[in-house]
């Protein structure tokens, strides 16, 4: 029996029960046949707030027998009835109560079974991934945007729940993907153990993800998309919120974390935190906490009139450690004053500005409830007109909201808490946003700033991202970065700038990203991002400078990239099977320039912020990253084919004559041997100011990024002109 998609479908399967009812099986054994017997069934688990519009979808799109396996224990029952019996299509539920009621729904004979936002099946531990892992029924799909968020481990688990056991094991995936891709992620790391992560990353976007995993970007939709700028505003703190911060730092139980694994100063050579200073429980998390409220508003940590009496007792013993020998400030008096918060300095600013074009729309995302009441106590201040969303905010009353925001315009700014609404809302309306905190998950802050930028937005976006800088929320950012790569990386093989030395997981090679020194840091005088990306993109540059050749034929990127798949085509052996495809990702077209939004660069800088910079451009894949690792490939095969030939000689014959043919052309007495790259990388630094490419060698950083972004042409030119002025020179 088939469907017909139209309305003879409706009640269909109730209609088909009925006269099963009517036979002989269900009359004499009350046994009907299973469920997906006749027409297919599916079981789809999905966040609570989504469920209603995936009942309104099916009921818009086509004629399916729903039921929504919600409410109250008895409403629940009554859709696992009608399920069991065959008068549904669909059941659907929410994460918590699939995972509470798994022994009700695993052995139902569903015939798939979907996962909405399936990164939540990301923990093999968690206790949603281990109860989904009992359904019976293994046809199963995962719905998301973010497999890959903090680890390259969280897409293995899910892709693992999709499919069990076709992935092999954990240990295996980690042994053979996950450490090889890290590792050549590192500046450390060796031209062998570069050459190893861009082999395996070809090789799982080329031939294991095609296999289990379906990619839609809004590239397909970017014609119909306008342009999204996402800059990043290292905000400084003022002076107070530093010397708090650096106090908290010299706390006794915070010294203990960082100096925990140094020899006691007792003498007894144990160590310390297994002698004299024994470190708090839960410290790290704790301490990390303040920290991050500090980089935020230094009213944060005051005790606040609806904490409860324990948060008042903590906030009283932490404001007197913040603030010794004098009053302590009140929670209320401390909210107004700017020189509590570095970042309000910043979003003042920006409002201001926007606030001259009234047409203008703001989102303003916060991951702190109480930082969301000053930001609304400022705005209130200043007679903006604002709404806010957060999580104690009704189900139904999000919408009205939502296209009050759309249709007022008195509504300026949406003010959100970015775990209650940076999901599942539509506010193309907007055409600003302010991340006010970054997350430690870069999935959050990515999906809160898509509530703009979406199918529908008619208008650029601009987003803005508040850091303190020198704090941890610089840190905070920094491992975003390291983690949008790793996104990069996994999902298209992207080669990316390595900005960071630093290997998550191993605690041999922390670098400047993880371990405890890094969290309890604060850098008052210079920006540790501004710094890691400049000294990379100068490594690149002096490597492009010394290696690169400007002699090649300026063939079209197409031309180069079919080069590539022939050669890699050509070679024989599993290895070099494995490199084929290369060239998709080497020779990316050039992202458009989007002009600065009326000027904010120079307005952030009269108010003090020494630097920012766009998000994309520093993710953008690396041109001379991707020359080098050809370079590194071509010579891999170079030393593998005379090794062979040298294998084969040695197995060859005593009479076999060992003289070389002669060399032809000849080379010639008067010929002067190439430049070696240390002595070429000195020329052409030297040409580049001489030829007033740079003034001096502290402009090699600015110069270095620009020469980055350039087009593989571009660069060939750069050089080219380089080369011209050093032989004239000599």
């Amino acid at each position: 029996m088939k469907k017909h998609g139209d309305e003879r479908d409706i009640n269909r399967r109730r209609d088909h029960v009925s006269n099963l009812q009517d036979g002989p099986e269900w009359r004499k054994r009350r046994i009907l046949p299973p469920a997906n017997k006749t027409w297919p069934t599916c079981l789809i688990i999905a966040p609570t707030s989504v469920v209603p519009n995936w009942e309104r979808e099916f009921q818009t799109w086509g004629y399916f027998e729903v039921g929504s396996y919600t409410g109250s224990k008895k409403e629940r029952d009554d859709v696992l009835t009608d399920f069991k019996m065959g008068r549904l299509d669909v059941v659907l539920t929410t994460f918590d109560l699939a995972r509470r009621d798994i022994a009700q729904l695993d052995d139902l004979a569903w015939s798939a079974v979907f996962v909405d936002e399936a990164h939540r099946v990301k923990n093999p531990k968690s206790k949603i991934t281990l109860a989904y892992n009992q359904f019976e029924c293994l046809c199963r799909f995962g719905l998301t945007g973010t497999a890959i968020q903090n680890s390259y481990m969280e897409a293995w688990t899910i892709l693992d729940w999709t499919n069990p056991g076709r992935l092999g094991t954990s240990k295996q995936w980690k042994g053979y993907v996950v450490k090889p891709l890290m590792i050549g992620q590192s500046t450390s790391a060796t031209e062998e153990e570069r050459t190893k992560a861009l082999t395996v990353a070809i090789i799982v976007r080329d031939k294991v993800l095609p296999q289990f995993f379906k990619r839609r970007t809004k590239d397909i939709i970017k014609d119909q998309l306008p342009i999204k700028t996402d800059e990043v505003v290292f905000c400084p703190l003022t002076p107070i919120q530093i010397a708090v911060y650096r106090r908290i730092l010299n706390m006794n139980p915070v010294q203990n974390l960082v100096r925990k694994g140094e020899n006691c100063d007792c003498g007894s050579r144990e160590k310390r935190k297994d002698c004299c200073h024994p470190i708090e429980k839960g410290g790290v998390l704790k301490y990390m906490s303040i920290l991050i409220k500090i980089s935020n508003h230094l009213a944060l940590i005051l005790p606040a009139p609806n904490d409860s009496p324990e948060q008042i007792l903590r906030n009283r013993e932490l404001a007197e450690v913040a603030f010794p020998g004098q009053p302590i400030p009140k929670y209320g008096t401390a909210m107004l004053l700017p020189q509590y918060c570095g970042k309000w300095v910043v979003l003042d600013t920006l409002l201001k500005e926007w606030r001259k074009d009234r047409t203008n729309k703001v989102l303003i995302f916060t991951k702190s409830v109480k930082l969301l009441d000053m930001l609304e106590f400022h705005l209130n201040t200043n007679s903006y007109g604002f709404l806010k969303l957060d999580g104690s905010t009704k189900q139904s009353d999000r919408m009205p909201m939502i296209d009050r925001f759309h249709q007022d315009s008195d509504i300026f700014i949406f003010l959100i808490s970015t775990l209650a609404g940076g999901t599942g809302l539509n506010l193309t309306g907007a055409n600003k946003v302010v991340i006010f905190d970054p997350n430690w998950n870069p999935a959050h802050d990515l999906q809160a700033m898509d509530r703009a930028y979406r199918f529908g937005q008619t208008r650029d976006v601009f987003v803005y991202r508040l850091l303190g800088a020198g704090s941890i929320e610089e840190l905070i950012y920094a491992r975003q970065l390291y983690k949008q790569q790793q996104m990069a990386i996994g999902y298209q093989a992207s080669v990316q700038t390595r900005y960071f030395s630093g290997v998550q997981g191993d605690t041999s090679r922390q670098g400047e990203l993880f371990g405890i020194k890094n969290i309890f840091k604060l850098h008052e005088d210079t920006l540790a991002t501004k710094m890691a990306i400049e000294k990379a993109t100068i490594m690149e540059l002096d490597w492009a400078l010394a290696h690169l050749s400007s002699s090649k034929s300026k063939k079209s990127a197409k031309s180069k990239a079919d080069d590539w798949v022939h050669e890699a085509d050509s070679k024989s052996g599993k290895e070099e099977a494995d490199l084929r495809g290369l060239s998709a990702l080497l020779f990316d077209d050039e992202p458009p320039e989007v002009s600065d939004d009326n000027d904010i660069h120079k307005t952030l800088s009269a108010i003090g912020v020494k630097y920012s910079h766009r998000n994309d451009d520093v993710l953008l894949p690396s041109r001379i990253e991707e020359e080098r690792s050809r370079t590194a490939l071509k010579a891999k095969r170079k030393r593998a084919v005379a090794k062979k030939l040298k294998s084969e000689g040695n197995q060859s014959t005593p009479q076999q004559s060992k003289t070389s043919e002669p060399q032809w052309p000849p080379r010639r007495k008067h010929h002067k041997a190439p430049l070696s790259p240390r002595s070429k990388l000195a020329s052409r630094q030297m040409a580049l100011i001489e030829l007033g490419m740079i003034n001096s060698p502290a402009d090699l950083p600015a110069f270095a990024q620009s020469f980055s972004r350039n087009s593989s042409e571009e660069q060939n030119e750069i050089l080219a002109r380089l080369d011209e002025h050093v032989r004239g020179r000599s």
